[in-house]
Parts: C-alpha cells; sequence; structure tokens
C-alpha cells in the first residue's frame, strides 16, 4: 500500500511518501507562503522524492483539522481533488493526534508521561487533546479549550502529581502561564509540528473513505459564523 501523508492545518505544512510502513520521502515547508502557493509543489516534489508517480498513490492521509480555517480548507480541497482524480481513498486524521504521534519524548518514561498537542486559537484558547504517551489514548478529548478551564482539568486527572507533561505545538505558550500555578512537572515544546510521520501514524487501523466524505473538524465555529449569530 503506497499512502500520501499530508498536513495544512497550521502554520507549516508536510507530506510524505510511505510504502507498506516504510517512510521513503517527506519534505517540512515552514514557508510564511499559504499553503495554496506551497502545498501542491510540495507534493509533487516528495511523490518524485520517493521514485514515484501521482498514479502510483493508493490512500492519502490527511488532517481534517482542528487548526488554521483557512489551512484545513486549502490542505482538503487538494485532497479531495487529488483523491478524485487519482481514484484513491482517503483517511481522515485528528491533527493534536498527529502532532502527539509526531513529538520524540526522550526525556522521560513514556507510561509516566502526558502529552498536551496544542495550537493556539486566540483569545486564550487553545485548540488541544491530552494524550498518554505509552498508549497514545486521548486522555481528555479534543476539543476548543479555555486555556485556564483546559488547565483545570489536566490538574484533576486522576494521578497527575506522578506524570511528566509535555506541552508541544504553538498553544505553549498560551498554556503555560495557566499551568505554571498548578504545581504540575511539565516541559514546553513550543517549535513542534505536525510531521508526516504522526500523520501516517494516526491513520493506522482507521477507516478508509471516499474523499468526498472526508469532512473539516474545526472543533469551533469562525469568527463570522460567531457574528452572524
Amino acid at each position: 500500500m503506497l499512502i500520501l501523508a499530508c498536513d495544512t492545518s497550521n502554520s507549516s505544512c508536510c507530506a510524505g511518501v510511505y510504502e507498506d510502513g516504510k517512510e521513503l520521502a517527506f519534505e517540512l515547508s515552514m514557508e510564511k507562503k499559504t499553503h495554496s502557493e506551497t502545498f501542491m509543489p510540495l507534493v509533487k516534489r516528495v511523490i518524485e522524492t520517493a521514485g514515484k508517480t501521482p498514479s502510483d498513490i493508493e490512500r492519502i492521509a490527511v488532517t481534517a483539522g482542528p487548526g488554521s480555517f483557512t489551512g484545513i480548507r486549502i490542505g482538503l480541497a487538494a485532497v479531495k481533488g487529488m483523491a478524485l482524480a487519482l481514484r484513491a481513498d482517503c483517511i481522515p486524521v485528528s491533527s493534536t493526534l498527529a502532532l502527539a504521534l509526531s513529538v520524540e519524548n526522550i526525556s522521560s518514561d513514556p507510561e509516566d508521561t502526558l502529552l498536551l498537542p496544542c495550537f493556539d486559537a486566540r483569545n486564550n484558547r487553545v485548540f488541544a487533546s491530552v494524550v498518554c504517551d505509552h498508549s497514545k489514548k486521548m486522555v481528555i478529548s479534543e476539543g476548543a479549550y479555555d486555556a485556564g478551564q483546559l488547565a483545570d482539568r489536566i490538574a484533576a486527572v486522576r494521578g497527575i502529581d506522578k506524570k511528566k507533561i509535555i506541552v508541544a505545538g504553538d498553544g505553549a505558550e498560551t498554556m503555560r502561564p495557566v499551568l505554571e500555578g498548578k504545581n504540575l512537572s511539565v516541559k514546553y515544546a513550543p517549535g513542534c509540528v505536525i510531521l508526516p510521520k504522526g500523520v501516517f501514524l494516526a491513520s493506522a487501523d482507521k477507516k478508509a473513505v471516499s474523499g468526498a466524505a472526508v469532512k473539516a473538524a474545526y472543533c469551533a465555529v469562525s469568527s463570522a459564523e460567531r457574528l452572524k449569530k
């Protein structure tokens, strides 16, 4: 099975090609240009670097959100078009889980560590989840959270006083001030971004669907929708 794994859900974008679980090629872009300019050329380069052609792609794993509304729309529109043209199926995955699975924890025992992948959602809010580093299961489900309320929920997790917490992603600086008063063991990694391997790993054992069936998982309404109401 040849899988294209890609992400445009936040400020970075990436793509990788995987064949029977082996990574053939990947690329990460931190360019300030919009994903509408960078994403498809990046995908083309990655497929060529892998020594494949677009028609070889059998499945596309893609982050469906949460994150940047515009980024998600750009990525999903591109993936839907590719899936239709290539007759490939798709696996939409959680962007917070993909970020958690992109983290390389070398500082603590995974069994004693919780990952807090989070993206800045502005106004002291984050898109986040809490993931057990060992099992990769969500301890706190994905959603749009007020930073202070999320910190309270984390502090209330059973046995949290014995856990290490790694806060990953650009939401780390939003979470820092509200976590520091909780007497928790926390490390911050604001520079962490989603990598293709995280998207690929998040797609494992997930049901494939048609490109037409892929839907965005914003976890919040846009500011335009809030104003409309």
